[in-house]
């Protein structure tokens, strides 16, 4: 299935075929307009970093900047990954590159996963493996396909039971849903229809902050659906903590979660679980070194993708097979109408890893070069 707009011509022509970097723009159209607090979300834009090797492997990675989370903007991004790119071209080793962002791009999340992404993806494609393996401590075993959540739509308890019973007949085990965008009355209604068609299903609730002085409130009521976890049910560390403090409900921090480099100085994190999203904290390698510590710490570690193209997707799911933890949330390309490829297949409740080196996709159409480098 081609996933590219129409009419886009491929993006990858005409720029150059020795060594390099380069750098797209993308703007992927949502099938639906998806309502924020910031207003409805028709198009999820990003940025794509290309690094290549003499030999014309070329390695990708993903920064999607959205707003609502720490770190610079979009285009603040662009122009943080154009002047470094500048300094890095020609480009040296991807182990050199990935160490060298990891010093100099921290303070932009987004592009530090992008540089490091794709410096990881292009060493694994040299190395012939893939790149969960890449990842992978020497002598572990990354897992095969990777159990992801889906997402349940609908208004009502009619539409929410329909959309269950759809994710539950495709095979999945854990259903996510976004409450508190309307009354609590009307949350209940529809989570009620929710363990109702699903009655064995893990059900994670998602507030995104909404409930602020009302959450406790909601925990209570909601309590009794036995929820695996809420995720972010107030905005902020210290609040999450203290609700959890005074409940039985599993709660996960998501947006409030503090960059990766701080993460440290908050374990214990005081919560059940942590939302990673490699696509927004940064390189892989210390996506999953955070995941680790936050297990040996008692907080679960869920890999998740950001609603980004399909190579952040990739990404994430990579790391999600290492990483090993509870089912991931991993389902957000379905929510788009275009990608700059197809993105990994969800079969039987799991993200299938593309076969082949590195990521095992290859962008190619629905973006922009907006330089080359080197």
């Amino acid at each position: 299935m081609n996933r590219s707009p129409a009419g886009e011509p491929d993006a990858t022509d005409g720029d150059g075929s020795g060594a390099g970097a380069a750098l797209y723009s993308y703007a992927l159209p949502l099938r639906e307009p998806l309502a924020t607090g910031r207003g409805p979300l028709r198009y999820r834009r990003g940025l794509l970093v290309r690094l290549r090797d003499r030999d014309g492997r070329a390695g990708w990675g993903d920064a999607a900047p959205l707003a609502g989370w720490h770190g610079p903007d979009l285009e603040t991004t662009a122009a943080a990954l154009a002047g470094w790119l500048r300094t890095a071209a020609p480009c040296e080793e991807p182990e050199t590159l990935a160490a060298r962002a990891g010093a100099t791009l921290r303070e932009v999340p987004c592009a530090w996963a992008a540089v490091a992404g794709a410096a990881s993806d292009l060493a694994a494609r040299r190395r012939g493996v893939s790149l969960a393996s890449f990842l992978a401590a020497p002598g572990g075993s990354p897992a095969g396909p990777v159990p992801t959540a889906a997402l349940v739509e609908g208004d009502s308890p009619e539409s929410v039971a329909v959309s269950a019973a759809a994710a539950g007949a495709a095979g999945h085990r854990t259903l996510k849903m976004k409450v508190g965008t309307g009354p609590l009355p009307d949350d209940v209604a529809r989570v009620a229809a929710l363990r109702q068609a699903a009655p064995d299903a893990a059900l994670r609730l998602d507030a995104n902050g909404a409930w602020g002085a009302a959450a406790g409130d909601a925990l209570r009521a909601l309590a009794r659906f036995e929820p695996e976890l809420v995720e972010e049910p107030v905005r902020g560390l210290a609040q999450l903590r203290r609700l959890q403090e005074g409940s039985d409900v599993p709660i996960a921090a998501d947006e409030s979660l503090p960059p990766l480099t701080e993460l440290h100085r908050h374990l214990p994190l005081g919560v059940a679980a942590a939302v990673l999203k490699p696509s927004a904290l940064g390189d892989p390698v210390a996506v999953l070194r955070a995941a680790a510590a936050l297990t040996e710490t008692g907080t679960g570690a869920i890999i998740g993708s950001f609603m980004e193209s399909a190579v952040g997707v990739a990404t994430a799911a990579h790391v999600a097979a290492v990483a090993a933890g509870p089912a991931a949330g991993l389902g957000t390309s379905a929510l788009l109408r275009s990608d700059v490829c197809e993105p990994p297949a969800v079969r039987g409740g799991a993200v299938q890893l593309p076969a082949g080196p590195g990521l095992g996709l290859e962008p190619g159409g629905g973006m922009k070069l907006l330089e080359t480098f080197g």
